[in-house]
């Protein structure tokens, strides 16, 4: 089926330490996490869209028996609907770097939304001695690398998720891949998957000629990596000048020369945003006018005598 469906169907083979191949080394620590979370008590065991099930086999591997099982749980899956998109880059080393990034079309309520990332290694041909044959394993589980919360709800927003891992001398690098997955973690619902092999990441997204760990604007093109405000966001793609939104300076002008310019705009500013409870990326670092933890009308107060003692 995987072969059947490549742009629709995705898995991963969680072993049990009890039930694998012979001289195998396809258990891993995190598997019990796995199959606690959807109480895996008899094994083989399929878990589908988080939320569907099938226990048990048939005797001597006969897998065909399960097919129109199978293909009927996937028909009334395959055609949800869903906000989420997921790409995945990187670059393959000796220590494979990876950047997944979640997009969203529509909104939806991030509440007990996560993110896990896993790699897998796919067509491992193994015996299997209970059923006295051998079995192409389709993407074992090697490592779940991370598991964090999506923050994200809106259409329009996106997240990335980056970190790094080591590949193992024993894996064939040509099968590795990255599978990233949206799941809800109460209802067990799965949102959107994607998997790439190692080798078929795109090591810089924008061909700038700077690798995208390396890169402070991974979606533009921006050679000179130019930083103006030395915030290690590259003037290409950086919403905020941090040297002209500085404390104070709501509304972003500055004068002819490009010095900030704190005024009476900046006090409506404020208080818009008091009244509206509305601002934007470049305002937030820099409502906060007396330093508390809270911004109030104690803040325009502050903000309005320090235009009188002329402070600007």
């Amino acid at each position: 089926m995987l072969d059947d469906y490549p742009e629709t169907l995705m898995n991963i083979e969680w072993h049990n330490p009890s039930f694998t191949p012979g001289n195998s080394d396809f258990d891993i620590p995190e598997y019990s996490s796995r199959a606690s979370m959807y109480g895996v008590g008899g094994i083989p065991h399929t878990q589908w869209n988080g939320v569907q099930e099938t226990v048990g086999g048939y005797a001597n591997g006969n897998w065909q028996a399960f097919i129109g099982t199978f293909t009927s749980l996937y028909n009334s899956m395959v055609g949800e609907e869903t906000p989420y998109e997921i790409s995945i880059n990187g670059y393959a080393g000796s220590e494979v770097s990876y950047d997944v990034t979640i997009s969203m079309d529509a909104d939806m309520s991030n509440s007990n939304q996560k993110v896990d990332i896993f790699v897998v290694e796919d067509n491992i041909w193994s015996y299997w001695t209970g059923a006295s044959q051998y079995h192409n394993a389709r993407n074992v589980a090697r490592d779940w690398l991370t598991t964090q919360d999506l923050t994200i709800s809106t259409a329009g927003e996106s997240e990335t998720f980056s970190g790094t891992f080591d590949m193992d001398e024993d894996w064939n690098a040509d099968s590795i891949k990255i599978i990233a997955i949206v799941q809800n973690y109460v209802s067990k619902q799965v949102y959107q998957v994607t998997a790439v092999n190692i080798n078929d990441m795109n090591p810089d997204i924008d061909d700038d000629g700077i690798l995208n760990g390396e890169d402070n604007c991974i979606d533009i093109f921006n050679p000179g990596q130019e930083d103006y405000d030395n915030d290690l966001i590259g003037d290409a793609c950086d919403p905020c000048d941090n040297l002209v939104y500085i404390l104070g300076n709501l509304n972003g002008d500055t004068d002819e020369n490009g010095t900030p310019v704190i005024d009476i705009m900046d006090v409506l500013s404020l208080v818009d945003f008091l009244i509206f409870d509305d601002s934007y990326e470049c305002q937030d670092p820099i409502l906060n006018i007396n330093g508390d933890e809270f911004v109030n009308v104690v803040d325009v107060i502050a903000l309005v005598q320090s235009i009188l003692n002329g402070d600007n």
